[in-house]
C-alpha cells in the first residue's frame, strides 16, 4: 500500500480513530491503545528537518554519480517521521530547516519549503 502511493506521488500513514494517534509505519493495530481502528490518511507532505547526513561516498555504485548527495529524517506536520533524500538546498537548509515531500516510485525527496 505504501509502494503503490509512492507510485502515485502520495505519501500515506493511518490515523487511529479510537485515540486519534498518528501510526506510522502501516500496522494492523494501533501502538498506543490497541485499537484496530485504523484509516489510511494521505500526508500533505509539508515538514521540519530533523536530522541529517551527507553522503561522502556512494553506499550503491548507480549513485556514484551523484555523490555528495544528503539523507534525513523529516518530521511530517502530521506527526510521523520518515526518511528521503535531501535536495542540496534543502540539506543546505539544515536542521529545522522546512521542507516539503515529492515521492514517486524511489522515495521520498525533500525540498526546502519556498515562501
Amino acid at each position: 500500500m505504501y509502494a503503490d502511493a509512492l507510485r502515485d506521488g502520495r505519501i500515506v500513514f493511518q490515523q487511529c480513530t479510537s485515540c486519534q494517534e498518528p501510526v506510522w509505519y502501516l500496522r494492523t493495530v494501533c501502538p498506543k491503545c490497541m485499537s484496530s481502528d485504523l484509516v489510511v490518511t494521505e500526508s500533505r507532505g509539508l515538514g521540519t528537518v530533523y536530522t541529517l547526513t551527507t553522503l561522502l561516498r556512494a553506499g550503491d555504485p548507480a549513485r556514484a554519480e551523484d555523490v555528495p548527495y544528503s539523507v534525513g529524517l523529516v518530521d511530517l506536520d502530521e506527526g510521523i517521521r520518515v526518511i528521503g533524500e535531501l535536495t542540496r538546498e534543502a540539506a543546505a537548509a539544515g536542521i529545522g530547516g522546512r521542507v516539503v515531500a515529492a515521492a514517486d516510485e524511489t522515495g521520498v525527496t525533500f525540498a526546502p519549503v519556498t515562501p
